[in-house]
């Protein structure tokens, strides 16, 4: 018992000996993994600050949610068009931000975004989110769902209104802040319906202001064409396009538009329009269809330090002119070839974009105030601007509809012997459904194929009853449908119309 009881003993202090290696090493190890981690560290604090961190993050939560309740996503089925030999934006592949490539000949569909700007239910989103447009589907974060018009169109900015009809109560407004007082640096916050994924919010920072990457002139539009994007970092991807980049207020101060990426991808460069230019371009489409675009009648090309010592400027800034059109305002305000013009109405002008971009937010008939530098010194000249020549109003591309589909999402056809014969029917007669619009709300619960036996209850034994069912139904309404199905018999449908 004795020599049971010391091997019992030894047993225990050799695993009690065996536990206090393996503790050691841990120990160990533990002080070499911090000591690796001071290396590259540096010292860390023994009590870690969070509350500038928590306090971002409320800001960031603040913002979003001042600002979601406007955003949308649309869906467009777009009409199909005939490439011109061209490319789409830079780096990118066909069908950038999920629309589809311009040489592709059926229709197709796509998603963008957009936010609600007016209580009327004016949206801004972009150009190339609409245009060829032959159905346009606004859905919101509430759950509303409505069909669009195109108000109009600007090719020359990638700025589109649309419009809804308010229904189901009040509609939330975005806010507008200010782009002109952006600095690169802040942080902003981008909204949207990134890559299916609804109402989305990425954050990043101002990376530069008056950017041109080209994009616009690239997809064949004209030298109207104007460029003066925000730049970020904030995550955007497809489907982002139109919704809008917000301050850490919640104040809207651009429209998200593309992105540099060699995949079509978010790769770090994202880009917006500044909301001060878009305001000007959607005032004109709202009230026009078009945008009256104001022209001074000139050539510029961006200062360099070549040209600041030849024409004796105190910095490398501004916008050298390199040619005066004949009879236009420029010329008649007296303005020459190699003058240097460094401010608009007092507003220092760094770079020939933001020449133009200012010019862009006033009017055709202003008249502005140009600072300029002629012969080594600044003086001041008064242009009344003049107008580019309006370009037809665009067209919309969105054809009426035939009740049946407005009112219900499907179109229907009376049932024949041959059709029913073809469908594997045992009814000869009726009414049967012969297509549903990808974009349209009873799109995936009805089919192809299916003969309506009642819609609300009312039997379907022929057109007119189609009609006088539908006769009954108005936006937002619920729709109930009992069906025939070829595969499954009797079948039923209900859902809630567009508003």
């Amino acid at each position: 018992m004795i020599a049971k009881r010391a091997v019992l003993a030894a047993t225990i202090a050799a695993i009690a000996a065996c536990g206090r290696s393996e503790v050691a090493t841990a120990q160990a190890q533990n002080t070499r993994a911090k000591t690796q981690v001071e290396r590259q560290l540096g010292n860390v604090p023994a009590v870690i600050d969070t509350g500038l961190a928590a306090n971002l993050s409320s800001t960031f939560r603040a913002a979003a949610a001042k600002a979601l309740p406007a955003v949308v996503q649309i869906r467009v089925q777009t009409q199909p068009r005939v490439a011109q030999g061209g490319r789409g934006f830079p780096g990118l592949p066909p069908g950038f931000f999920g629309f589809p490539s311009p040489d592709e000949s059926a229709p197709r569909q796509g998603t963008g975004s957009g936010f609600i700007f007016d209580p009327q239910g004016y949206i801004l989103t972009n150009n190339h989110v609409v245009e060829d447009a032959t159905d346009v589907v606004v859905h919101m974060v509430d759950g509303r769902e409505f069909t669009a018009q195109v108000v109009g169109r600007d090719p020359n900015t990638d700025v589109a209104v649309i419009k809804i009809e308010p229904r189901g109560g009040p509609l939330p407004v975005a806010t507008f802040g200010n782009s002109d007082q952006l600095q690169v640096g802040d942080w902003v916050l981008a909204l949207g319906n990134p890559l299916g994924l609804d109402f989305t919010v990425t954050a990043g920072i101002v990376s530069a202001k008056g950017r041109s990457i080209g994009i616009l002139a690239e997809n064949g539009q004209n030298q109207a064409a104007l460029e003066s994007f925000i730049q970020t970092d904030a995550a955007i991807n497809p489907g982002n396009s139109g919704g809008p980049m917000v301050d850490l207020l919640g104040r809207v101060v651009g429209i998200n538009s593309a992105i540099e990426s060699p995949t079509g991808y978010f790769a770090g460069a994202g880009f917006a329009i500044p909301i001060n230019l878009a305001r000007r371009v959607a005032s004109d489409l709202m009230k026009y269809g078009v945008v009256h675009r104001p022209r001074i009648g000139v050539t510029i090309t961006p200062v360099t330090a070549a040209d600041a010592e030849v024409y004796g400027l105190p910095s490398v800034s501004g916008a050298l002119i390199t040619s005066v059109a004949p009879d236009m305002p420029a010329a008649r305000a007296g303005l020459q070839v190699g003058d240097v013009v460094t401010a608009v109405d007092d507003q220092p002008i760094e770079t020939s974009v933001q020449l133009q971009t200012a010019l862009a937010q006033r009017k055709p008939g202003d008249v502005v105030t140009l600072t300029i530098y002629r012969n080594r010194s600044p003086r001041k000249v008064q242009v009344k601007l003049g107008e580019f020549e309006t370009a037809a109003r665009p067209t919309t591309g969105q054809p009426a509809k035939p009740a049946a589909e407005q009112r219900l999402g499907f179109q229907v056809a009376p049932l024949t012997p041959q059709i029913a014969q073809q469908l594997g029917l045992e009814v000869t007669s009726g009414v049967v459904i012969t297509n549903v619009p990808p974009l349209s709300p009873a799109y995936q619960r009805v089919g192809r194929g299916q003969v309506i036996k009642e819609i609300n209850g009312q039997p379907i034994r022929n057109m007119a009853d189609v009609e006088r069912a539908i006769a009954k139904i108005k936006p937002g309404d619920i729709v109930s449908l009992r069906l025939i199905d070829p595969q499954l018999g009797e079948t039923v449908a209900n859902y809630r119309t567009r508003q």
